[in-house]
């Protein structure tokens, strides 16, 4: 009898023990992100600013993180910038759907990738304009949470 009260007694003690440790959760691989204070600041033109017709050159400030020409991009972490005038950007900015690039980008003119500082969009027409320019990872995927600038000027 002893012997079987000494039984329960331990499986009574495994159950408890078992229930009260916390399940091992499961490793999930970490998505490349951004470093938290990274950001992008357009420096020119400004918001509301009138620029000439034609080209039009717009530069930026990119904060914690270093750039890498998308074609030279060796890990998923290699940040590039993107830029667009006059598009939706929403149908990239943060939804994890990725950039057309090199000759399925439909607009070259008016979306592109860099790894440098300045962009130039030519021959542009008067009128109200936007550009956007966001953080994206070599696979051209906008980073998560998104890291981007939007600047609103005239061309006359």
């Amino acid at each position: 009898m002893r012997a079987r009260t000494f039984s329960l007694s331990l499986l009574a003690l495994v159950l408890v023990t078992a229930c009260a440790a916390p399940a091992a959760s499961p490793t999930i691989p970490a998505s490349p992100t951004p470093k938290p204070l990274a950001t992008i600041t357009i420096t020119a033109p400004k918001a509301g600013a009138t620029v000439a017709i034609g080209d039009v050159i717009v530069t930026y400030d990119v904060s914690d993180v270093t750039l890498v020409p998308a074609a030279s991009a060796q890990k998923p972490e290699d940040y590039h910038l993107h830029a667009a005038m006059d598009m939706d950007t929403s149908v990239w900015i943060g939804t994890g759907v990725s950039v057309p690039a090199a000759n399925q980008n439909p607009y070259p003119t008016r979306l592109i990738h860099t790894a440098a500082k300045t962009v130039t969009f030519t021959t542009v027409a008067a009128g109200e304009h936007t550009v956007t320019v966001w953080l994206s990872l070599a696979s051209h995927v906008s980073v998560r949470p998104p890291v981007s600038a939007t600047v609103k000027f005239t061309v006359k």
